[in-house]
């Protein structure tokens, strides 16, 4: 069956129609990803050091228009099996309160290193927040090497999805 050149010219402009709709999607997308990948990248934060609790770093954190996901805690430095240390959300040690907790790190092992993997969303720090330690300890220093995934603000709510 034969179509009228009045029929093959509309088919044809329906086809062009659905075809630069993909192919802006498609670029769309890809510049998306594009953004996506140079604003998003895995870093090892600044150790943090300390010898006393409650701990607040001085300007640890990510900074204003940023956001930490926190992947990796690793606490060392424990002097007996009876030393705990919390981890708290907060900037200042006001902030070492129980509503505030996140982990509490402890070490069968004095010596040892204890470990906390949050997830790839479950904790994330914007811009005015850091992390805040109390507990007990009888070694001589705490030390928490951190990885966190950092990403700007406007990159935040497709990397929750």
């Amino acid at each position: 069956m034969e179509l009228s050149p009045a029929i093959e010219a509309d088919v044809s402009a329906r086809i062009w129609a659905s075809l630069d709709g993909l192919v802006t999607e498609m670029r769309a997308e890809r510049k998306r990803m594009q953004d996506l990948a140079a604003e998003i990248a895995y870093i090892s934060a600044p150790a943090i050091a300390f010898t006393a609790v409650p701990y607040a770093p001085p300007g640890w954190g990510p900074n204003t228009g940023y956001n930490w996901a926190v992947q990796r805690i690793t606490l060392s430095g424990f002097g007996a099996t009876t030393d705990y240390i919390t981890a708290y959300r907060g900037n200042s040690t006001a902030h070492a309160v129980a509503a505030q907790a996140l982990y509490t790190f402890q070490e069968a092992v004095a010596g040892g290193a204890s470990a906390w993997h949050p997830g790839r969303t479950g904790l994330v720090l914007k811009g005015d927040e850091s992390l805040v330690f109390g507990g007990t300890f009888t070694g001589t220093q705490m030390v928490a090497s951190i990885d966190v995934i950092q990403l700007t603000d406007a990159q935040l709510p497709g990397f929750l999805l």
